[in-house]
């Protein structure tokens, strides 16, 4: 009888200390599992804040690549009334000089991304739809966008060198216009004269526009994308 008590005893006290245990753990899982949901909310809040500043940027960004590419295409145009055009869509020379011999970057803000990703906290986001929408944006998109942006670099470079080695009264001139004693028509006048009279020189614009079209392409699906992954955070925050 007393061994039989002293089993009992062993078996109430190892079912206790197995309790305890399992308790502890449950407490300590529960515990985890709410600090990884806090720092999952903290992500995605900061996510959606970038979102919002990119958004912005990315919009002004198109504006002005399309407006980039309508001077270019313009210039280049044969149609009568593409001189009226532009100077109904620029009001100084500088904005031509520009779209001809620059090129817009393309640096939307990312530092949360940035710190996200090399902290490692993009693991407490359990959706495998951010995820990979994120990933399309900042890495896919950003990159098409990027790459063409390089190579509108290489051609803008070789134009800007075409024009001081054959019109330099063209980077002469742009500016500001008062300083130079030219009215805007006459210098989009006799830079359209230049460009259809010098088969080089728009070849080199034409394969400028085609550059920034593709390049604006990507912009808009790019912010297609981000908008589909502002509003996917939205609904899991919510």
């Amino acid at each position: 009888m007393f061994k039989q008590k002293s089993i009992l005893r062993y078996v109430v006290e190892f079912f206790v200390i197995v309790s305890g245990v399992s308790a502890s753990f449950w407490v300590e899982e529960y515990r985890e599992s709410l600090q990884n949901k806090e720092e999952m909310y903290k992500v995605l809040n900061n996510l959606k804040i970038e979102l919002d500043e990119i958004d912005v940027y990315s919009k002004e960004r198109e504006i002005v690549f399309n407006k980039d590419s309508d001077i270019i295409r313009l210039l280049t145009d044969n149609q009568s009334n593409s001189l009226d055009s532009i100077t109904l869509l620029v009001k100084t020379t500088f904005e031509i000089e520009v779209a001809i011999i620059d090129y817009r970057g393309f640096r939307p803000p990312m530092d949360r991304y940035n710190s996200i990703i090399n902290e490692g906290t993009l693991k407490f986001v359990k959706s495998d739809k951010i995820k990979k929408l994120l990933s399309q944006l900042n890495n896919t998109f950003y990159y098409y966008i990027r790459a063409n942006i390089d190579d509108e670099k290489i051609i803008q470079q070789k134009i800007s060198t075409y024009l001081i080695e054959n019109y330099p009264e063209i980077i002469i001139s742009s500016g500001d216009m008062t300083e130079n004693n030219i009215s805007l028509t006459n210098y989009v006048n006799e830079l359209k004269k230049k460009i259809n009279n010098d088969l080089t020189l728009k070849g080199y614009l034409k394969t400028k526009s085609r550059t920034m079209s593709v390049k604006s392409f990507f912009l808009k699906e790019y912010n297609k994308k981000l908008l589909i992954l502002r509003d996917e955070i939205e609904e899991y925050l919510s």
